[in-house]
């Protein structure tokens, strides 16, 4: 069992890159739907509010995806996190559905990032089954489910904003058959377009741990502890 650190009621677990990628081999061996979620500070308050989806811990693990949720860990985790890659997290499981002649599909928000990140795996995995889908194009939320069970892929690899993210992870994940289902959201295509988050870390940092406070103090009101 991996150690978990929970904030915003979010049962975040703390891995390696190959901790996790080593879980990731073990859930494609299993007939369950199982899903990875990385979280970003802009993410966390959002995600509290989802209590039923919060609930799901047997098959979804949450991970911290930016510098601004790492700094809520103690610092002995944050060696750890830091060095933690999703672009390479996502290339290795490409490898080795390469590899283990696994179907993936990914969906990004718009046409641009899927062109990105279309061009950064097939450069690198030619023999990949690999399918591109983009959000932009999708009218509805059925569309989008229907689009992913014409594919019927092994892993699906979302890279959308979180208002999609929590609705198809709440009430669409089940509709469709993908036995690992990742999701990035804009991290997956800012890694891998190199954008510079350093300032944005730090003030989202401060805000991220005045919110944490609020929530605390609002669970213990709830709760009757104050």
């Amino acid at each position: 069992m991996k150690k978990q650190l929970s904030f915003f009621g979010i049962p975040f677990c703390v891995y390696t890159e190959q901790q996790l990628f080593r879980e990731s081999c073990d859930f494609l061996e299993e007939p369950s739907l199982y899903s990875i979620f990385f979280v970003t500070a802009e993410q966390c308050s959002v995600l509290s509010e989802a209590k039923n989806l919060i609930k799901n811990r047997g098959h979804i693990l949450w991970l911290s995806g930016d510098g601004a949720t790492h700094s809520l860990f103690p610092k002995k985790e944050r060696h750890t996190l830091s060095e933690f890659s999703v672009s390479q997290y996502i290339m290795q499981i490409c490898e080795y559905s390469a590899d283990m002649g696994l179907e993936v599909c990914i969906l990004m928000e718009d046409e641009a990032e899927l062109e990105l990140v279309t061009k950064n795996i097939r450069t690198s995995f030619p023999y990949l089954v690999f399918h591109g889908l983009s959000l932009e194009k999708m009218t509805s939320p059925e569309m989008m489910v229907n689009e992913i069970n014409a594919i019927a892929p092994e892993i699906l690899i979302l890279g959308i904003r979180t208002s999609e993210l929590r609705r198809y992870m709440e009430y669409d994940r089940t509709k469709t058959n993908a036995r690992l289902c990742i999701c990035t959201g804009h991290l997956l295509a800012d890694e891998m377009s190199k954008k510079n988050k350093m300032f944005h870390t730090i003030t989202m940092s401060r805000r991220l741990k005045k919110n944490l406070h609020k929530y605390n103090k609002k669970e213990q009101a709830e709760h009757g502890t104050i």
